[in-house]
């Protein structure tokens, strides 16, 4: 299933390596990725598309959200 994962994040070197690793890890590949810095001096916003095993999403999310510089997550089934 095609899945939406947006994330705020502190920019900080590293951030989205760490994120990347964690989908690389359970061989998920990213169909999209958009990573740019808000309004707000210091915070980007990340958001990214793939294709995710339904039984793993929930834990998936919740590791990334153990990074420390992800701010907020969130995530919903993609629309085509």
């Amino acid at each position: 299933m095609i899945y939406t994962i947006s994330m705020v994040t502190e920019n900080k070197p590293g951030v989205l390596n760490r994120i990347t690793g964690l989908l690389t890890k359970r061989k998920i590949n990213i169909e999209n990725l958009n990573a740019y810095e808000t309004k707000k001096p210091g915070v980007s916003q990340i958001t990214l598309t793939g294709d995710i095993n339904p039984e793993v999403i929930d834990t998936l999310v919740k590791q990334m959200d153990k990074i420390i510089e992800i701010i907020n997550i969130k995530y919903h089934v993609a629309h085509r």
